[in-house]
């Protein structure tokens, strides 16, 4: 019996050691563990409020806005959290101080307190200088909070990368509309490729042709078009509606396509456009070049020649006339060569109401070259004097006239011959 409570005992003893020993270890095991502590970093840096869609702001941009996202990676609650960006060029934040203007070189903003696991956004507003180069400019950001269950203050300076780039656009294609343009070309669109070869998106673009002589715009806004948004290596089309002046000379023009940025225009590239040579037709004489009021049927010859250099196709005269003026106007040349003289004939009845004096009229003409289309018009003078007397009147006036002096002259006699008796 004493030897069965010797072994009992010795087991409670056991047993009473064991749940010692793996309560001391479990105790030291605890007091090892460290106390959870916040630990906030910055996991993301754009520009504007839509990360899904963030800004590409250029350079001399004002009150652009910066976004800087805090994330509490720790497992502690960051409390009264605080970030000061340190600011330089090209970034500048200015404000007014007694009404100076100062310039600041750090922004604090408040985040307050982040939950472990959760993020806060920090928004600046900031200038970026005119003269800013493309590329990436690091700033220190300047963390400081408590972690709350050690309440120890945690203040950290990180390194944030904020990117600069500008949307670099090249000019990609043109093509004219018609496919040849001439001297005195109307209304000729101009479509023009761009694209997009840079890193930064081009936003609110609005480009602007510098046109010079011979070229002008079509209308008051026919030079400048709205784009929108080019994101990088994107392409778009802009499409313009130029004239060619008529005393154009033939050749190679080189014409700037440029941004317009306020009242800044910065140029893309050249736009190589070539002039055509038209043919030049030259009026050698007119025969008659005057006419009665009250003339019918008066034929009218215009001597045409082709000055140029290319032949003319299917050539159209037509005489454009104002009111006074009626009949066949209109003659066909057919093919003139090079430096080849033809003559084009009009049927011309001149109104009997028309007065004397000097008209000017037009003389068009139209033909093809090159499969292309082409007009142009002449001045052309014509002298209208007073109606002529009928040849009929005259004739008749001229008898009645004779009759007249017959008479007299017969009365003479008569006279002559009674006096004679009387004597």
């Amino acid at each position: 019996m004493d030897e069965l409570r010797s072994r009992i005992f010795a087991l409670i003893v056991l047993a009473c050691l064991f749940a010692a020993g793996v309560f001391s270890q479990a105790t030291s095991s605890v007091s090892g563990q460290s106390i959870g502590v916040a630990n906030v970093v910055v996991t993301s840096v754009y520009w504007g409020s839509n990360p899904m869609n963030p800004a590409t702001p250029h350079p001399g941009d004002i009150n652009v806005q910066l976004s800087i996202v805090l994330s509490n990676v720790g497992d502690d609650v960051a409390r009264g959290l605080n970030a000061t960006l340190f600011i330089n060029p090209p970034l500048t934040y200015n404000y007014y101080l007694n009404g100076a203007q100062q310039q600041a070189k750090s922004l604090s903003k408040v985040a307050g307190d982040i939950n472990a696991g959760a993020s806060f956004t920090l928004s600046f507003t900031v200038n970026i200088d005119p003269n800013a180069q493309e590329g990436i400019y690091r700033y220190n950001l300047q963390l400081s909070y408590n972690s709350a269950r050690e309440l120890q203050q945690i203040n950290n300076t990180v390194m944030i990368d904020v990117p600069i780039w500008n949307g670099e656009l090249h000019i990609q294609s043109l093509i004219t509309n018609p496919t040849k343009i001439y001297p005195d070309s109307k209304q000729v669109l101009l479509k023009v490729g761009i694209v997009n070869s840079g890193l930064g998106a081009a936003e609110n673009l609005l480009l602007r042709l510098v046109l010079k002589p011979p070229f002008t715009a079509s209308s008051s806004s026919s030079d400048q078009v709205y784009v929108g948004n080019i994101a990088p290596g994107q392409a778009s089309e802009a499409d313009f509606i130029v004239d060619v002046s008529s005393d154009a000379q033939f050749g190679q023009y080189s014409v700037t396509l440029a941004e317009q940025m306020g009242q800044n225009i910065i140029p893309i590239g050249q736009l190589t456009l070539y002039v055509n040579e038209k043919v030049m037709f030259n009026i050698i004489s007119v025969t008659p070049d005057t006419g009665s009021a009250g003339d019918s049927g008066r034929v009218i010859r215009v001597e045409l020649k082709n000055n140029g250099t290319v032949k003319a196709d299917s050539v159209r005269v037509e005489l454009m006339v104002g009111n006074f003026f009626t009949g066949t106007l209109t003659d066909f040349l057919g093919t003139m060569q090079p430096g080849e003289t033809k003559t084009a004939s009009f049927t011309v009845d001149i109104d009997s109401q028309a007065q004397p004096g000097k008209y000017n009229l037009d003389l068009r003409l139209d033909w093809t070259q090159d499969n292309n289309a082409l007009d142009d018009t002449l001045p052309l003078t014509l002298i209208v004097m007073a109606p002529a007397v009928p040849e009929t009147l005259i004739a008749v006036g001229i008898a009645v006239l004779i009759v007249i002096v017959g008479v007299a002259a017969v009365r003479r006699r008569r006279m002559k011959a009674t006096q004679t008796k009387s004597s």
